[in-house]
């Protein structure tokens, strides 16, 4: 990050201030997502992850863009900067980022097991896809910065002993490239959550399917599959049935299915011998 506003340090300073109240927003925001539901907030606040996670990627496209004006700005009317301060600066950054990712590694790592354990998932790659996206934003978020402090000492380096003053603006547009895709990827995550797609790592004809071949379930209309918040998944769907005699009992099987098979906890399921049509 100190790449990106070295040309001044008002504007780095207040770079600094803005990343660190994001990133305090971001943990108010895991907090306040553990909280229980209420009468007129039936899910709690889960759904604040998956907010902060789209400001986060937001904030992030708008700064990359800013990082890219100042950094092509800056080729087109180059001037000289001290290489020193660079290279002071940026170590306490890369030290500070150092620890920020060993923290947050463990935190993933604590996460990523307990899913596991709890899912009973053999593949780590589905477990990643339930991962909290507040985790998994900050996680990048401070890589970014470490390689990006990692480039200022180089381009600090360089400037210091070769007086080229382009490597400075260089490694912001190089920042950029990290930024950008990984961004991108975190809003469209949070995007999908948001317009209640169903979670990548389930499959709409797969669950539908372990339905059908229940014995009694003759069709299955309106399913609906969603992410309420990492790792929290909901279903809604309509069942028909024969026998209406044996709703009970086929309600625990799908039900059962749904738990042990895709962990999915919180599912509608509405037991009929007849739906008239399928509206959605």
């Amino acid at each position: 990050m100190e790449s990106v506003l070295s040309a001044g340090n008002n504007r780095k300073k207040t770079f600094q201030v803005v990343l660190m109240l994001t990133s305090s927003y971001f943990v108010i925001q895991i907090l306040v997502g553990i909280k229980i539901g209420t009468p007129t907030r039936t899910y709690g606040f889960y759904r604040a992850e998956i907010l902060a996670s789209l400001l986060n990627a937001l904030f992030l496209i708008l700064l990359s863009v800013f990082i890219l004006f100042e950094g092509l700005h800056r080729i087109l009317h180059p001037s000289e900067v001290s290489g020193l301060p660079m290279i002071l600066v940026a170590s306490i950054g890369l030290a500070i980022n150092l620890v920020g990712m060993r923290l947050l590694g463990n935190v993933r790592i604590k996460n990523k097991t307990s899913l596991q354990e709890k899912t009973n998932v053999g593949n780590y790659n589905n477990v990643s896809e339930q991962e909290n996206l507040n985790v998994h934003g900050a996680y990048l978020e401070v890589f970014a910065d470490t390689i990006g402090s990692a480039g200022v000492i180089v381009a600090g380096i360089v400037i210091q002993i070769t007086r080229f003053y382009l490597a400075d603006p260089l490694i912001s547009i190089g920042i950029v490239a990290l930024i950008l895709p990984r961004t991108w990827l975190l809003l469209k995550k949070a995007t999908h959550i948001l317009i209640e797609g169903t979670p990548s790592h389930l499959c709409h004809e797969e669950i539908k399917n372990s339905i059908l071949r229940l014995k009694g379930v003759t069709g299955i209309f309106d399913l609906h599959i969603w992410t309420i918040s990492s790792g929290i998944h909901a279903l809604s769907a309509h069942v028909v049935v024969i026998d209406n005699g044996r709703s009970h009992e086929i309600l625990q099987e799908i039900n059962s299915i749904l738990e042990k098979d895709f962990d999915i906890t919180h599912a509608t399921i509405q037991v009929e011998t007849y739906h008239e049509s399928n509206k959605f």
